[in-house]
């Protein structure tokens, strides 16, 4: 938890910094993650599976009212399957938790750092993130739409990742031949909802 602070605290005063240096008003945002979500969904050859990881905590940064970076903290094990109840839905949790895929008792979170906000149409941004699973830092580009509502802020948007590149090989045609129906699909799509509230 000291280290979460640490990096939440440092983040926010390189923000301060940054928006000081340019002249702009920042405001800062808290996570809500009662009202916040992250969910996933995943497909194979014979089927797909979606679930749910609960937010830890996050802030967002706005300069001048807009928005300039959010950084979020998700806890892994609390990943959950939404399609599966039952003893099913649990083997499927339970080796999602597992070295084959997110081995949870050695990574207990992931997080991801959203910035460069392009603004493309309306309420909507091309975004530029950095995303860390199980020790592992990669950056993609997608869009989000924002949305400012009084004091609260709130980002809600889908990224693409590729599994394989976070060393996650359990039935990946990236590092297997001849999977046949047990190919799973190394790309999978995290989305997520951020509701934030001025401090």
């Amino acid at each position: 938890m000291l280290m979460k602070n640490l990096f939440l605290s440092a983040v926010a005063a390189l923000a301060t910094l940054t928006a000081f240096a340019t002249g702009g008003e920042v405001t800062r945002y808290r996570v809500n993650v009662e009202s916040s979500s992250v969910t996933w969904n995943a497909t194979k050859v014979t089927g797909a599976h979606n679930g749910t990881v609960s937010v830890l905590n996050g802030t967002l940064s706005a300069t001048d009212g807009q928005l300039t970076a959010a950084n979020v903290i998700v806890d892994m094990q609390s990943i959950a399957c939404s399609d599966l109840d039952g003893e099913w839905g649990a083997k499927l949790v339970g080796h999602l938790a597992s070295e084959d895929f997110f081995h949870t008792s050695e990574h207990k979170t992931s997080s991801f750092t959203l910035r460069a906000f392009t603004p493309k149409s309306n309420d909507t941004y091309t975004v530029q993130g950095d995303f860390t699973i199980r020790g592992i830092t990669k950056s993609a580009t997608f869009e989000a739409k924002v949305a400012v509502n009084g004091n609260v802020m709130s980002i809600d948007g889908d990224v693409v990742l590729d599994r394989s590149e976070f060393d996650v090989k359990y039935g990946s045609g990236s590092f297997f031949d001849d999977l046949g129906d047990n190919l799973i699909h190394d790309e999978f799509t995290v989305g997520f909802h951020l509701e934030a509230i001025a401090n």
